[in-house]
């Protein structure tokens, strides 16, 4: 399995190499623009306020490449031809999804400390990370990881793929609460929030960074959402990957 696994990592990675480079660039640009764009749309910027986007900031830069663009690469390949040959490699089609978490994984990360880093210098922030930023970025990462992966095999149109992936980007941005509290949101969308993963996401992100955003108990149950959602997903993906051998 684990040879297997390598395998894969070097496989995506020898595939993606010369868009590492510039997806990372892009992450980074992302996370570091979000950060001091939103300040310009205020005089001043409340510290609170502040905070919701430095910490929300980074489950965008999570969720991307995984949630974003790995649909949009499985649309590709299928409009190209590779799709099938990467199906037809005699490798589980687990490790195909770790390896690319993996190679996605990796590009993420400068662009979320790098956001974090902006933000404390712009707002004058003081954050308190504690050692639940590991299992958040893992949970976070990986849960978006596997929707992606779902979507992006569970559609056969590279068209309707894409189009579902574009549309995910304007949910997590206007209708999440990801850069801002919940409360600001009409109350239906507060109940369907409670539901879906993505606020969850950028609670157990923002309770691993600052005191007093998220309580013990809300955290707590961001993490069940989240864990439920990537597990849901996971058994999607392999319903899924098994019908269409």
């Amino acid at each position: 399995m684990a040879h297997a696994y390598w395998e894969m990592c070097n496989w995506e990675y020898r595939n993606l190499r010369m868009f590492l480079p510039m997806l990372t660039s892009v992450l980074v640009l992302q996370g570091a623009g979000l950060v001091l764009g939103i300040g310009l749309f205020f005089h001043h910027i409340p510290p609170s306020a502040a905070l919701y986007v430095a910490t929300g900031v980074p489950v965008l830069n999570l969720l991307t490449l995984g949630l974003i663009f790995e649909p949009q690469i499985v649309a590709d390949r299928r409009a190209e031809g590779s799709y099938e040959f990467l199906r037809s490699m005699p490798v589980p089609r687990s490790m195909m999804m770790l390896a690319w978490y993996t190679v996605s994984l990796v590009p993420s990360l400068p662009a979320l400390v790098l956001s974090l880093v902006v933000a404390v210098a712009r707002y004058h922030l003081h954050l308190a990370v504690s050692p639940a930023i590991i299992p958040a970025i893992v949970a976070t990462s990986l849960t978006g990881t596997l929707l992606g992966y779902a979507l992006a095999h569970g559609i056969p149109s590279p068209m309707v793929t894409r189009l579902a992936s574009t549309t995910l980007i304007f949910i997590l941005f206007g209708f999440s609460p990801i850069m801002f509290p919940a409360s600001q949101l009409p109350a239906w969308l507060v109940s369907a929030n409670r539901w879906l993963p993505f606020g969850s996401m950028a609670t157990i992100i923002r309770s691993a960074l600052v005191h007093g955003l998220a309580t013990p108990a809300g955290a707590g149950r961001a993490y069940v959402t989240v864990c439920a959602w990537g597990a849901l997903a996971a058994l999607v993906s392999a319903r899924v990957v098994r019908h269409r051998r």
